[in-house]
């Protein structure tokens, strides 16, 4: 099987610091929970030793096409636009693997999708792809990782056949991937980090978590538009499309462990691992 494991992972600035990660300054003690979960993630992504991460951040954003970047080395040092005061100056070096993304633009091309592959030493990388990986899944930066953006032009359906190019791609290639959807379940955004979701919308996503733990990936999928509409999360979902494409891509079972669950400025954010069984 191709996918080793998949991910859903948080990115907000309020978990992803080198104090939150590193020294366990936390503003609030709400965050405490996914903090605690995402530690615990890292380790997951440790045992399992995948070949490569493929990673799509709600904040690599593209317009038209969809963007994969295959440059072989992502070196830089990153400032987050949105949040310059909590992220700032973070330097970044792990590796890439332009086989396996140049593959994945041949798959999509195929399929008749507009797509770019990125091979360039200047693309920016956002704090959605950074921050996950040198503070918590791969604090060594040793594992070789393929950013995906999320492409404002595609639908869901669009993301989630994104999803299934990914996991034959690297199959084809013989790639252990893991595939990392970086980014919020509900997003109704609200100022005031400690704030949580609204309770229906906390209900909502609770549910989608247990379709993942349970398994029922197919049924999380046909719910995926209503609950969408619901919830509002992060990109529209299309994350949570392409996390979906790939799990169903692979016709296979996966063990959920289902670390954590908490707020951000109205946000919920779930830290989930899924191996394959």
């Amino acid at each position: 099987m191709s996918l080793a494991a998949a991910y859903l992972t948080v990115h907000t600035p309020r978990y992803c610091t080198y104090d939150a990660a590193f020294a366990g300054k936390l503003a609030h003690a709400d965050f405490r929970g996914v903090r605690d979960a995402l530690i615990e993630q890292g380790r997951h992504v440790a045992a399992v030793r995948p070949d490569v991460l493929i990673v799509n951040s709600c904040h690599l954003i593209t317009t038209f096409p969809t963007v994969v970047d295959g440059t072989p080395r992502h070196r830089g040092v990153l400032t987050a636009q949105e949040a310059p005061e909590l992220i700032h100056g973070v330097e970044y070096d792990f590796p890439g693997d332009y086989g396996l993304a140049a593959a994945m633009i041949d798959r999509g091309k195929a399929a008749g999708l507009q797509c770019v592959l990125a091979n360039d030493v200047h693309y920016p990388l956002d704090y959605g792809t950074v921050m996950p990986l040198v503070c918590y899944l791969d604090r060594t930066q040793a594992i070789p990782v393929v950013p995906v953006s999320v492409c404002l032009a595609a639908d869901l359906d669009e993301c989630f056949a994104w999803g299934g190019h990914i996991v034959e791609a690297a199959a084809a290639a013989g790639r252990r991937a893991a595939f990392v959807a970086s980014g919020s379940v509900s997003h109704k955004l609200v100022r005031g980090p400690e704030k949580w979701p609204r309770p229906a919308d906390q209900a909502l996503d609770h549910r989608l978590a247990r379709l993942l733990a349970e398994g029922r990936y197919d049924e999380a999928w046909k719910w995926m538009p209503e609950y969408a509409a619901a919830t509002q999360p992060e990109m529209g979902g299309r994350h949570l499309a392409m996390l979906l494409g790939a799990l169903l891509a692979t016709a296979g079972r996966y063990t959920a462990t289902l670390h954590g669950y908490g707020p951000s400025s109205g946000s919920g954010n779930y830290v989930i691992s899924l191996q394959a069984a």
